[in-house]
This record gives structure tokens, C-alpha cells and sequence, in this order.
């Protein structure tokens, strides 16, 4: 009952989140045509990765439903397990681009424009997928972290070493989430000096205003956030206590539980995007009519925009 339960959850997953996070592309690469600017460029950056992610889930299903003999064999069961976690990891350092965009938006306001140049963008997205891969595919790449007595069962724990979940955990999760704390702590130091001088002096209050579309970004930064550590957190958890505790065994159904809740932050992520980004949210609902100024344009043409954007300070998105 329980493998049936699963069963079907993950295939609903496989179906809803694909076509949640490709609505989400197209939308943002609309806004992009009107706003160009680094903030829908990352907001871009993590629907990807959380498509790649129902990617996985659609492979995943397969296999399950297809009965496949492909987990036997140690190299692809690797393989299987880098690419679920590279785009998790890239999801967390898209995150972090965010927030610290944001925090730059808010703090130097004045230098903020001339950031917003595509070399660096494009190198910044380039540096992160490279980590990403390279994390999410350490134990292929190095032998050492690899487990002799692999017995046919795809898992991270069952195919990897222990030290891999510890490098991902506290070589990337755990400082990703101190810096992210750290910046929202700040810009929200910030944002109540803001809201005070806002408060004292409504006169200037058009040049604060456009400022607090920023918090209000990063408002939804921080929501996202919390998700991604419900969502995850467990999971890992779960894993380092298993790893660390010899006597320690999680059942599996307790395992693809926490994995399935894992895999669902690929699909509240668009969710909470289109509820808290009032732009985002009205180009969802043109695209979901069927009309985009009279008809919705096809999703090459949107994605045409992705290296059309430059130059000018954006709309804060999220806000």
C-alpha cells in the first residue's frame, strides 16, 4: 500500500512539475523583454533547475514503471544519483545569486546599474553549474567515495560514502544557507532604516519606494528559502544521521518519503514565484488564458529574449 501511495505521488510529480516550471520560463522570458535585468535572469536560472529536477522525476517513473535493469549497474545508479542532486545544488546557489543581487540592489545603489553587465552574469551562471556538476558528480569523478559492496538498490547512501553527504552538506548546504541568512539579515537592517527615513520624510518617498521593490524581492527570496529547507532539509538530515550512526537505519519507505518531499520544492517553488511576484504572477495568468496580447508566442521566440537582456536597472522582481 505504502510502494503504491509512493508510486503515485511520484508520477504526479513527474506531471505537474515540467509543465509548472516551463510556464514559468516562458513568463519570465517575457518579462524580460520589458524589464531586462539580472534578477529574472537567476529567477530563470532556478526554474531550469527545477525542470531538470522533473526531468529526473519523469526518468525516475520510468524506471519504476518499466522495471528497468539499469539500477544494477553501480556506474549508472552514479550517474542517476549526480544528476539529482546537481540541479538540487544548483537550485541553492541560484539562491544565493539572488540574494546577493538583491542585497547589491539595495546597498549600492548607486553602482548597482553598472553590475548589470552580461559578462558577468554569464560567468556567474557558468561558475555555477560547473560546482554544481562537479558536486553532484564527485563520486563518479573520484573512485575513493565510491562503496565496494554496491547491491543492485540506487541510493545515495547505498551507492556513495558517507564523506560525499558530508561534503554536500557542510561543504555546500551549510554555508550556502549561513551566507543567505547573513544577507537577509542585513538587507533587512537596512530595509527598517529605510522604512524609518520613509516614515519621517514623505516628500522624498518616490526614490525609496523603487529601493523597497527590493525587500520586497527578497521578501520572496526568503520565502523560497524556508521551502527549499523544509523541503530538503529532512532528507539530509535524515542522510547524515544514517551516515554518522552505524546502528542507524532508516526504513525505506521513510527514505522515498523524505526524497519525494525533497522533489516537491521543484514544484512549490514556481508556485510561491507566481502567488508573491505581482508581474510574474499576471504574465501566469495571460499565458494560462491563451493570450499574450492577443495570442501567446511560441516558447522559442520567448526564449529568444534570454540573450537579448542588457543594460538599465530592472523592476525588482518578486515584487
Amino acid at each position: 500500500m505504502v510502494s503504491l501511495l509512493y508510486a503515485v505521488l511520484h508520477s504526479l510529480l513527474s506531471c505537474l512539475i515540467p509543465p509548472a516550471n516551463l510556464l514559468m520560463i516562458v513568463a519570465v522570458c517575457q518579462l524580460m523583454r520589458k524589464q531586462p535585468g539580472s534578477g529574472y535572469v537567476y529567477i530563470l536560472n532556478l526554474a531550469t533547475a527545477d525542470l531538470l529536477v522533473g526531468v529526473m522525476c519523469i526518468t525516475e517513473v520510468l524506471d519504476d514503471v518499466l522495471d528497468g535493469d539499469f539500477d544494477r549497474s553501480k556506474s549508472f545508479c552514479l550517474l542517476r544519483i549526480g544528476m539529482s542532486v546537481t540541479p538540487c545544488i544548483g537550485s541553492i546557489l541560484t539562491l544565493l545569486l539572488i540574494s546577493l543581487d538583491r542585497y547589491l540592489a539595495v546597498t549600492l545603489p548607486l553602482f548597482y546599474p553598472t553590475l548589470l553587465k552580461k559578462t558577468p552574469m554569464v560567468l556567474s551562471l557558468v561558475a555555477l553549474w560547473v560546482l554544481s556538476f562537479f558536486f553532484g558528480h564527485l563520486p563518479l569523478l573520484l573512485p575513493s567515495l565510491q562503496r565496494g559492496n554496491y547491491t543492485g538498490y540506487c541510493g545515495l547512501l547505498y551507492v556513495a560514502k558517507s564523506e560525499y553527504l558530508y561534503t554536500i552538506c557542510f561543504g555546500v548546504f551549510a554555508p550556502s544557507l549561513l551566507v543567505l541568512l547573513c544577507l537577509q539579515l542585513s538587507v533587512g537592517s537596512v530595509a527598517y532604516v529605510q522604512h524609518m527615513r520613509l516614515q519621517r520624510a514623505r516628500a522624498q518617498a518616490g526614490p525609496l519606494h523603487a529601493r523597497l521593490r527590493h525587500f520586497k524581492a527578497l521578501r520572496t527570496v526568503l520565502i523560497v528559502l524556508v521551502g527549499f529547507s523544509l523541503c530538503w532539509g529532512p532528507y539530509l538530515v535524515g542522510g547524515t544521521v544514517q551516515a554518522a550512526c552505524s546502528s542507524c537505519n532508516l526504513a525505506e519507505p521513510l527514505k522515498d518519503t523524505l526524497f519525494l518531499l525533497g522533489e516537491t520544492n521543484s514544484l512549490i517553488n514556481p508556485l510561491i514565484y507566481s502567488l508573491c511576484s505581482k508581474d510574474i504572477r499576471s504574465h501566469l495568468a495571460k499565458l494560462l488564458r491563451g493570450r499574450m496580447r492577443g495570442r501567446v508566442k511560441p516558447l522559442a521566440s520567448a526564449l529568444q529574449t534570454v540573450g537579448s537582456w542588457g543594460g538599465g536597472q530592472p523592476e525588482a522582481p518578486g515584487s
